[in-house]
């Protein structure tokens, strides 16, 4: 999973790179929009982990309650 962060975040970067170096004078012309625009793809970024990690926690309480439950049942097995 690192190799694979590592890997988006070097071929993010290279990308950015080339981008930057082809279109400069665009670049050097609008840093304002530039900035607002990384601002929001790193705002949706942070939304979406914590997106992720709520539906993780509730699907783990999801599981609980279901072992919980099924736990206190009768065994279908005659006794």
């Amino acid at each position: 999973m690192t190799r694979l962060a590592l890997l988006v975040a070097f071929t993010a970067g290279a990308g950015s790179g080339y981008l930057a170096h082809e279109y400069r004078e665009v670049v050097v012309a609008n840093p304002g929009v530039i900035g607002l625009a990384l601002l929001l793809v790193f705002a949706a970024g942070g939304l979406i982990r914590m997106v992720a990690r709520a539906l993780r926690r509730a699907g783990s309480r999801v599981d609980a309650i279901f072992a919980e439950e099924l736990g206190n049942k009768p065994s279908p097995r005659p006794r």
